[in-house]
């Protein structure tokens, strides 16, 4: 307790246990506050350790961290969102990408002409030729 607020313990393992990928834990990392850099990063220099040797725990600032308590249970409300929320941003970033790549796509096919001006395809062929191109 801190004053008449309960205070916030996060336990660092989370991050290793749950993001397999180094590359994917970063970027989990990154999103969260900038002490749970500085707590993990002591975590991992095994300096988190309490007085039953259990490793991980990291007290959050008291005057920034709020406990939501749902249904007498102390696992954060929305920790398991954030993958879901990395995977929407990706997928979002991914169909932008697609859609400007189909914006800036402009196909300029001239199909020969004859002597005459007249194609030396029928329409149909014609119709193949560009819908093989696109």
């Amino acid at each position: 307790m801190h004053g008449n607020s309960p205070a916030v313990e996060f336990n660092m393992k989370f991050f290793d246990e749950k993001f397999a990928n180094i590359e994917q834990r970063m970027r989990i990392l990154k999103m969260f506050p900038e002490e749970f850099t500085k707590g993990y990063v002591m975590y991992k220099k095994g300096k988190l350790k309490d007085e039953n040797g259990d490793l991980g725990w990291y007290l959050l600032d008291p005057a920034c961290a709020v406990k939501l308590n749902l249904n007498g249970s102390d696992y954060p409300i929305l920790a398991n969102a954030i993958p879901a929320i990395l995977d929407l941003d990706a997928a979002q970033d991914l169909d932008r990408r697609k859609t400007m790549q189909k914006l800036l796509k402009i196909i300029i096919q001239k199909l020969p002409l004859d002597k005459n001006g007249d194609l030396i395809f029928d329409v149909d062929e014609a119709k193949d030729i560009h819908n093989n191109a696109v």
